[in-house]
């Protein structure tokens, strides 16, 4: 009977590890979705600004980060779209000269136990026909 006790917490004792490690990487999981998705928002708009003509308004130097847009990713649960993470998006420019400009995006997002979590990327773009 005593070896049946041992036996049977040494096997709880290892049930218990094994859940606690399935949680941390259920947590893991969850927090490289969203880096993933910051990276996936950030290189669009990338993207976007790098398709704009040199000229263009939008790629004007900002002066600082431009105002904040919020980007959702929702998930789908039984057919119902729920949104699991709000992103902000900002995004400065910046003239070097006349012929090269420098485009930073950050995504800020705050996740639970982990507030303030961001990720920056930054372009170079140059006039391939400066004035």
């Amino acid at each position: 009977l005593i070896e049946v006790l041992v036996a049977m917490s040494i096997l709880a004792t290892g049930l218990l590890a094994v859940s606690a490690a399935q949680l941390y990487a259920m947590r893991g999981g969850r927090s490289g979705r969203h880096t993933t998705d910051a990276a996936e928002i950030a290189q669009t708009q990338i993207e976007e600004l790098n398709r704009l003509a040199w000229d263009d308004a939008n790629l004007a130097p900002t002066g600082g980060w431009a105002t904040a847009v919020t980007r959702d990713r929702s998930v789908g649960t039984d057919g119902v779209a729920v949104i699991e993470q709000t992103y902000t998006l900002t995004w400065r420019i910046t003239n070097v000269n006349n012929w090269v400009k420098t485009i930073d995006v950050r995504v800020d997002w705050d996740e639970p136990n982990r507030p303030g979590r961001s990720y920056t990327i930054t372009t170079i773009r140059h006039n391939d026909s400066p004035s």
